[in-house]
C-alpha cells in the first residue's frame, strides 16, 4: 500500500512536468484518428467487395 501511495504522490508532484506533453499527445490524436478510422473503414469495404464479387 506505500508504494502505490508513493507512486500517486510522485505523479501529484510531478503532474505539472508532463501535462503539457499530454496535451500534444491529444491534439495529435484528436487529428490522426479520424484519419486513420476512415483507412480502415476504406480497407474493409475494398476487403469486404473482392470477397464478394470475387465468387
Amino acid at each position: 500500500m506505500i508504494r502505490v501511495t508513493n507512486g500517486v504522490a510522485v505523479g501529484g508532484i510531478t503532474m505539472p512536468a508532463w501535462v503539457p506533453s499530454l496535451g500534444e499527445v491529444s491534439s495529435v490524436a484528436s487529428d490522426a484518428v479520424p484519419i486513420l478510422s476512415a483507412l480502415w473503414l476504406a480497407m474493409q469495404i475494398v476487403g469486404y467487395a473482392r470477397k464478394r464479387w470475387a465468387a
